[in-house]
Formats: structure tokens, sequence, C-alpha cells
């Protein structure tokens, strides 16, 4: 029981930490449309979990892959990347592989879909914590496509 519950607290720890250093990098861009990055980075990350809830995981990765940019990396590209690699670290002990995120979930065993999306959904409850209290200065857009 004990061992569990430090494994629980470090895989929480894990997320924290991980969370922390993607926002962190996100909020202290400083390239060119960075401000307008920083916003919509806000916005979507705190838009993502109703809209897993709402749509699924699957369907939520694919909306976010149609609204990479075409030659510029955005929010939505960011978020996506910032999932899937935490998906393939060893605290999460590998959910998903290597290569193209949405196409491993929406292809995943029913148990294993609910246990990524689970995971998912923990890692940005920590991203949102961290927007809100690193970002305070950025405006969050209105956009209505996230």
């Amino acid at each position: 029981m004990a061992q569990e519950l430090t494994t629980l607290k470090t895989i929480e720890q894990g997320r924290a930490k991980y969370a922390f250093e993607k926002v962190k990098g996100i909020s202290g861009n400083s390239e060119n449309g960075s401000k307008k990055l920083k916003e919509n980075y806000k916005s979507t990350a705190k838009k993502l979990p109703v809209l897993i809830k709402t749509n699924g995981l699957g369907q939520t990765l694919a909306f976010l892959k149609s609204k990479g940019g075409k030659n510029t990396i955005n929010a939505h590209d960011k978020l996506y990347e910032h999932i899937g690699s935490w998906l393939q670290t060893e605290d999460t002990k590998r959910l998903v592989k290597k290569g193209e995120l949405v196409e491993q979930v929406i292809n995943l065993e029913s148990q294993d879909y609910r246990q990524v999306t689970v995971e998912t959904l923990a890692l940005l409850n920590w991203v949102r914590r961290f927007v809100d209290g690193l970002m305070k200065d950025v405006e969050e857009t209105e956009d209505n496509d996230a």
C-alpha cells in the first residue's frame, strides 16, 4: 500500500514537473509571434479537458492535428506535441510508442484508450494550473475553434 502511494505520488510529481517545463518554455518564448502563441496556448490548454470529455481523446487529438500550423508552429502543434511526448515517457510506462499520436490512440483497445485518456486529462490538469500561474499577464483568445 505504501509503495503504491509512493508510486502515485512520483507519477503526479513527474506530471507536474513535465507540465511546468513545457508551460515555462511557452511562457518564456520571445520569438516573433510569441504573444499570439501564448494567448492561443493558454486558451486552448484550458479548453482541452472539456473537448476530451465531450468528444473523446481521439477526436480532440485529430482536432489539434487539423489546426496545426502549415508553415509555422502554433499552440495546437505544441499541445499535441506535449501530450504525445508525455505519453511516451518512462513515467507513463510508454503508453504510446513513437509515431503519429492520433493514429495510435484511435487504434487502442477500449481499456487502453481509457487509460490514455485519464493520463492525458491528469497532465492537462497540471498544464492548466501552470498556464494560470505562469501566464497571468497573457490574455486568452476568444477563438471559437479551440
